[in-house]
């Protein structure tokens, strides 16, 4: 694709190399394109909330108020996209979830039935007995017994998580594409696990009103 101000080749980057206008978000830019960040799962938190920074400053549609109409247009696009794209990578469970989407395994649409189905006999068992724990703790405002369902489940959560990480560095270095299936069970779980806390977090709001 040609630069849109000088026909030249932009090269990479939201900015033509050549004549420095701002160009348009290319159409199959997926998430880690837009950041100019490589395409894996081991990416560090603070460096991709960096770079979104960096790249927000730089597009700010305020920078092109007084620009073409096309960068105009697309200073807005960027920022839109770099906001997509942030959202999907900051977080280490989206970002895996992200990557899981783009061979085919959205876990983010999986019905609560197929989502089940990922999940062990006694994984829905321990599910049945958490949520137990925590109604009836809720029900004898107890909550130093929440805090600690809380704690065990954010424990649990921190092994789910390395289960995942583990299995897409498999498949990082080995292209096996049967792991995968292992990392969206356990992202079905982490998501069991993040209705859990905001269930506790609700639970705790109540209390202090």
């Amino acid at each position: 694709m040609s630069c849109w101000n000088c026909q030249a080749d932009p090269g990479p980057g939201p900015f033509c190399q050549k004549c420095n206008t701002l160009q348009p978000v290319p159409p199959k830019a997926d998430a880690f394109a837009v950041l100019g960040l490589p395409k894996t799962f081991f990416l560090d938190r603070k460096a991709i909330g960096e770079r979104h920074k960096e790249l927000s400053r730089k597009l700010h549609p305020d920078r092109f108020a007084q620009k073409d109409p096309k960068e105009r247009r697309f200073s807005l696009e960027w920022t839109t996209a770099l906001n997509d794209a942030v959202k999907a990578l900051k977080d280490p469970a989206s970002r895996a979830a992200y990557l899981l989407k783009e061979q085919g395994l959205d876990v983010a649409k999986e019905s609560g039935d197929e989502a089940m189905g990922r999940l062990p006999t006694e994984f829905l068992e321990l599910v049945l007995e958490d949520r137990e724990a925590l109604a009836e703790a809720k029900a004898a405002k107890d909550l130093e017994r929440v805090r600690a369902l809380s704690k065990d489940v954010k424990a649990r959560s921190g092994h789910e998580l390395a289960e995942v990480e583990a299995a897409l560095a498999l498949w990082e270095k080995t292209g096996d594409k049967v792991v995968l299936e292992k990392a969206a069970a356990s992202l079905a779980v982490l998501k069991y696990y993040a209705r859990f806390q905001e269930e506790v977090e609700a639970i705790e709001q109540q209390a202090l009103e």
